[in-house]
């Protein structure tokens, strides 16, 4: 075809020129012998055989190649083409350029990646019940694949090294269910495929834990009063959780031996866990995270505190009720995710005494704090929701052991309402042979005055009707109150408050502030309710102002700050006969 190509030119060259017009030679086809190269691993040098019809000009992209050329003859132009070893994980390609006669040809080259055989350091790997991860070790040519057919094993794949090994890392979250898991992981490298089996141990039943009751007035001789280390491991933005968004100080020992010295027993240190829980299914904890939680508590024992640690803000991400209550298949997700994290915490702090106290959650509720539309139709869907989920809090915590098996345990009604606490609490299995729950309710009673309306700014029965709530502020407080010990501590079942406050008002009213600790406290101490003060390090004057002691040095922020705990500590305290409620109330500003 090519000479019949060249005897066609050559003739209508000779007829142009017999009619006297002058014509351009035929350039020689630019060709490479071969087309292509293609180097295996080790490399190594082959030839390329170029037809031109000058000496053409060659060159190449590829770092891993180099060119070496011969003479130039009879339209013939011989290249050596050499490619390094590749001793990586991946085939590369490159080419080489040709520049002719008014022509250019590019020439493609490839070389291929070690051949390796596809091996994995573990044929089979089981879980305990508790989950948790292991790696195995690939070694392949390139980059492998990996997957399972376990919904209940995690598998993460990274990147193959230099020595063709990629570290593939397993995880599994605590089995809340009574069936042991197994499954297969799959590992697949080109057309070869490996497969390791994968088990887990199922949840076994939770032996009934021999102990002696909690009684109202134990749980609050080792609580009243109690501190709130409010907006600090709490404290969140963009969904991750730190320490020092709210606050700008750090926790330190100095902190809790303060807290200790300013008269309170106790510290609730609220966590929030959102932005440290790792992916489904396994949903494991950061490890730098909850090694400060645990240097924390560690200040905590060490000042002579007890200690409450909960799971705080979570409540607006993953413990998410309004997206559970009416989703049976969210609802079981959120229930696993509750189960593998507290059995985490649980395990991580099971030698630790008594004076150690967990809390399944905070203030639990749909956004509407019991005023939406979905909860006024239907409260009993959420309230089934949270019974349910404080049940998972409780099977996680007791399956660990150790002293888990009978550690006192918190556990918040919807909101931490009293109200709906009362209504629809219902406590949960708890594995001992008496009671060792407490149930957690919050009150911020009257609301506007505490936390809201800044024209509220008295309280009580002296107070000026125009800046207080109402005719009857104490009768309310104490009525609260009757309706928790009517419901629960007449019946040996303890409750503490885990939160109470009152935003800093002026100097004119601060009186009122002080009458109104005062009577609050008192109000709870004569009925075993023990009371955590709500401090959130934030100083002045005005709503969300809850700051009474420094976050990090355990000292007063101010002289207001030390009279309104002095008299949270005395009536929390004061066992003197002549110190009554009446007497404080007589007292009134």
């Amino acid at each position: 075809m090519k000479m019949t190509h060249f005897l066609f030119a050559a003739l209508a060259a000779l007829i142009l020129s017999a009619c006297g017009e002058p014509v351009e030679p035929v350039p020689v086809t630019l060709v490479s012998n071969p087309a292509e190269l293609v180097f295996d691993a080790k490399g190594g040098t082959k030839e390329l055989t170029i037809t031109s019809g000058i000496k053409p000009t060659v060159s190449t992209d590829a770092s891993w190649l180099s060119l070496s050329e011969g003479a130039f003859a009879s339209n013939t132009l011989k290249i050596s083409v050499t490619a390094k070893e590749n001793t990586g994980t991946d085939n590369r390609s490159g080419s080489i350029r040709v520049i002719g006669e008014k022509q250019s040809l590019m020439i493609p080259v490839t070389q291929q990646v070690p051949q390796v055989a596809l091996a994995v350091d573990k044929t089979s790997v089981t879980f305990d019940r508790f989950g948790g991860e292991t790696v195995l070790t690939v070694t392949s040519s390139q980059q492998p694949t990996v997957s399972t057919d376990a919904a209940w094993c995690g598998v993460k794949a990274g990147t193959i090294d230099g020595a063709h090994q990629t570290a593939v890392t397993l995880f599994a979250g605590a089995n809340r269910t009574k069936d042991a898991h197994s499954g297969t992981v799959t590992i697949q490298c080109g057309n070869d495929k490996l497969s390791v089996k994968i088990t887990e141990d199922a949840f076994s039943d939770i032996p009934t834990a021999g102990t002696t009751a909690l009684t109202p007035e134990m749980v609050f001789n080792a609580m009243a009063p109690g501190w709130n280390m409010g907006n600090h491991m709490d404290a969140i933005s963009n969904g991750v959780s730190a320490e020092t968004i709210w606050v700008k100080a750090k926790c330190t020992q100095a902190t809790f031996d303060g807290v200790k010295a300013a008269g309170f027993k106790a510290v609730r240190i609220c966590v929030t866990w959102q932005g440290h829980i790792g992916d489904a299914p396994g949903y494991l904890l950061e490890e730098k995270w909850l090694a400060r939680v645990e240097e924390i508590v560690g200040y905590a024992e060490k000042a002579g505190l007890v200690a409450i640690v909960n799971t705080h803000h979570d409540e607006t991400y993953w413990l998410d009720i309004a997206k559970a209550y009416n989703n049976a298949t969210q609802n079981e997700k959120v229930k696993d995710e509750i189960f593998c994290v507290w059995t985490q915490i649980a395990n991580r702090f099971k030698d630790k005494g008594e004076w150690l106290v967990f809390e399944s959650f905070n203030e639990i509720q749909d956004g509407g704090w019991g005023w939406s539309d979905a909860f006024k139709t239907n409260p009993d869907a959420q309230y089934r929701v949270l019974n349910e989920w404080n049940q998972v809090f409780v099977d996680a915590v007791r399956t660990t052991g150790g002293n888990n098996a009978t550690r006192w345990l918190g556990v918040p009604g919807y909101a931490a309402s009293p109200g709906f606490t009362i209504t629809g609490l219902v406590l949960p299995k708890d594995y001992t042979g008496a009671n060792r729950l407490i149930v957690a309710v919050h009150d911020y009673d009257p609301y506007n005055y505490t936390l809201n309306d800044p024209l509220v700014s008295q309280w009580g029965h002296t107070a000026d009707p125009a800046k207080r709530c109402s005719d009857k502020d104490e009768e309310n407080v104490v009525w609260v109150f009757d309706q928790l010990k009517a419901a629960y501590l007449d019946k040996d079942i303890p409750v503490y408050l885990g939160e109470f406050g009152c935003s800093r008002h002026k100097a004119e009213d601060f009186p009122y502030q002080l009458y109104y600790f005062e009577y609050f406290c008192k109000a709870a101490a004569d009925r075993l309710l023990p009371m955590y003060l709500w401090d959130n390090g934030a100083s002045g004057i005005g709503a969300e102002k809850h700051g009474y002691i420094d976050h990090g040095t355990g000292m007063f922020l101010d002289e207001s700050a030390e009279q309104a705990i002095g008299r949270i500590v005395k009536a929390a305290t004061d066992k003197n006969p002549d110190y009554t409620l009446q007497s404080i109330y007589d007292a009134a500003p």
